[in-house]
């Protein structure tokens, strides 16, 4: 390494070197050093006069000039140096002027200055990108707004003159005197434009409001009002749901509406055998087929299977796609049920792009395009979903609750709307301790009719015998999951909604769209899945201008997760519910003994 360092400062004298001995070597060394030193000052000297005198070409223009090709030749060779030397932890002078101008330019670069017409990298500060805003159709970004005020009904439902007397007193006889917001607005704006000939394609609605906010007498009255009429018994609606319980709640209302009418309604859910849905559904005569019914309840499933399964089954006809939890039904790819679907109805039904008006089209007897209604509290904004539905020219209606929930233009007003009639609360609690703070908020504040949302079937049967275990006589408990039969599933809402039931423990099974009776409170045992699987858990209380209580049961660190879900529904931080560890001692003994009864009834099972 020594020899290295003398050839490195020596450079071509190293044959006068031979004959010194290390004294003058050294002398030698360091007086090559000064010279340098003093040469570097005398460059720093000539670079400030250049900058006070902004000469365009000065004295270390031309230096760096004539030394910059050969620092650029060098530059190899010197890095396998550098790096020698930094193994060897030495610091060392510069050996020649491509050295000394190579420092001259690190000089340069930590002040952040232009070199010779290149700007050094790194050196300038670069602003922060702004977020991109993603730009809405603009029937999404300016949609039709509803005020969802329940506490003040202005609509009486004798105050919309296309419905007919006897659809008014069946209203009547519900005890529904007023229309809710959402239904003000939609029924009255579905009877105006089937006033229009039939030629003329109507637009699609999509209809975005709160659970409870009596979304289905929103699109059930305006098809009974348009279709009691009809002379001839074709499908002209059909109304697709998720699951059977919401097919089987929407059926009810239908009946209740067209019972003073001679339109026929049918659920196809698969709770009768196939044929028996056939007979019901296709009548057979000497002219051939000839449909039964007007109005079809039914599942994606089993609409697919009759479409393919039943002789004699057309959609040629419709008038009305109605579908009801709209966000749900198109995640389900079962039997990839829209294809099929659009393949059975027209053509070109399922397109977005009406054909020219011509005569020939007005002198036409085929049917209309059927009208499609869209209903959901958290209507996607997802545009490859929407494509797939082919809407024409679609006309948005969605609710909001405060004045100040009104968005700008471009953005999604009204996405994820809870009820102003809904209390939303978070409770922080330890792992070990949550069954216990459930059973000490429901008992210490006498909660009646409470609905438990819990994350699995499993997790819903071992919290309900633990609670059965910790009230004992004082809380009268009963889970409810999609293993259960229908019948059993209606019989046990019953008892929850007389009163024989305190608690209900459910898997996600009742959290879309079941209208329960007398829901007062719904606790979230589990962390929530998505600001949608939030919004309809919570929904299943405070519905229909009635108040509610929501509680959501925390870890620590979950926290920060439910608050970032809530930003996405432009909602703030939720207000703490507190539960105090003394409290909690005083059951101790009751919740050990609890568990300890629970572990033996597994036990048995096993």
């Amino acid at each position: 390494m020594d020899l290295f360092v003398v050839k490195r400062y020596l450079g071509n004298e190293e044959a006068v070197c031979k004959n010194l001995d290390e004294k003058e070597k050294l002398s030698l060394l360091l007086s090559k050093i000064k010279k340098r030193k003093k040469y570097k000052e005398e460059l720093g000297r000539q670079y400030q006069k250049e900058e006070s005198s902004d000469s365009p070409l000065g004295v270390s223009d031309n230096v760096a000039a004539s030394s910059e090709l050969p620092v650029a030749k060098k530059q190899k060779g010197n890095e396998s140096a550098q790096k020698k030397k930094r193994k060897g932890n030495r610091i060392e002078g510069p050996s020649s002027e491509e050295d000394e101008n190579n420092v001259e330019r690190n000089v340069e670069k930590k002040t952040g200055e232009k070199v010779k017409g290149f700007t050094v990298i790194g050196s300038d500060r670069f602003r922060k990108k702004s977020k991109v805003k993603r730009v809405l159709p603009q029937w999404l970004a300016n949609p039709s707004v509803v005020q969802v005020d329940l506490q003040q009904l202005t609509m009486a439902v004798t105050a919309v003159p296309a419905l007919d007397a006897d659809i008014v007193e069946a209203l009547q006889r519900s005890n529904i005197t007023h229309f809710f917001p959402v239904q003000a607005q939609v029924i009255p704006w579905l009877l105006s434009v089937h006033s229009k000939p039939v030629q003329y394609w109507l637009r699609d609605v999509c209809v975005s409001a709160p659970t409870g906010s009596g979304k289905t007498l929103a699109f059930v009255l305006p098809i009974v009002q348009m279709l009691r009429r009809r002379m001839v018994v074709q499908v002209r609606a059909l109304v697709v749901l998720p699951v059977q319980d919401l097919a089987v709640q929407v059926h009810r209302v239908f009946l209740t509406y067209c019972q003073h009418t001679e339109l026929r309604v049918i659920l196809l859910t698969g709770q009768t055998s196939f044929h028996r849905e056939q007979q019901q559904l296709v009548g057979s005569s000497v002219t051939g087929y000839r449909s039964m019914v007007d109005i079809v309840v039914t599942t994606p499933g089993r609409l697919v299977d009759h479409l393919h399964g039943t002789p004699g089954f057309t959609l040629k006809h419709l008038r009305f796609l109605v579908i009801d939890e709209a966000d749900r039904v198109l995640e389900n790819v079962q039997n990839d049920w829209l294809y099929h679907l659009y393949s059975y109805i027209e053509d070109d039904s399922a397109g977005c792009h009406a054909p020219p008006l011509t005569v020939a089209m007005l002198e036409s007897a085929s049917s209309p395009r059927p009208q499609k209604l869209l209903f959901s509290a958290t209507l996607t904004q997802d545009p490859e979903k929407l494509q797939q539905l082919g809407l024409f020219q679609p006309k948005l209606f969605t609710s909001v609750v405060k004045d100040e929930e009104i968005a700008l233009q471009g953005a999604f007003t009204g996405k994820y709307t809870t009820p102003a009639e809904l209390t939303e609360k978070v409770c922080v609690v330890e792992p070990e301790l949550k069954p216990l703070v459930l059973y000490h908020i429901i008992s210490s504040n006498s909660w009646q009719h409470v609905l438990v949302f819990v994350g699995s079937k499993k997790e819903a049967h071992r919290l309900s015998l633990l609670l059965m275990h910790l009230g004992r006589d004082t809380l009268k408990v009963a889970e409810i999951s999609s293993d259960l039969s229908r019948t059993a599933r209606e019989k046990l809402l019953h008892r929850f909604s007389t009163g024989k039931l305190n608690v209900l423990v459910s898997s996600d099974a009742l959290a879309r769209g079941m209208d329960i009776p007398c829901v007062d409170y719904v606790v979230l045992y589990s962390m929530p899945k998505s600001i949608k699987n939030y919004i309809h858990r919570v929904g299943r209380t405070a519905r229909a201008g009635k108040p509610g209580t929501a509680v959501t049961l925390l870890l620590e660190t979950q926290v920060a997760q439910l608050n970032d879900m809530l930003r996405m529904a432009g909602k703030a931080a939720l207000e703490r519910l507190q539960v105090e560890e003394s409290q909690l001692a005083e059951l101790g003994d009751r919740y050990s003994s609890a568990l300890e009864a629970l572990r033996e009834r597994l036990k048995g099972k096993t």
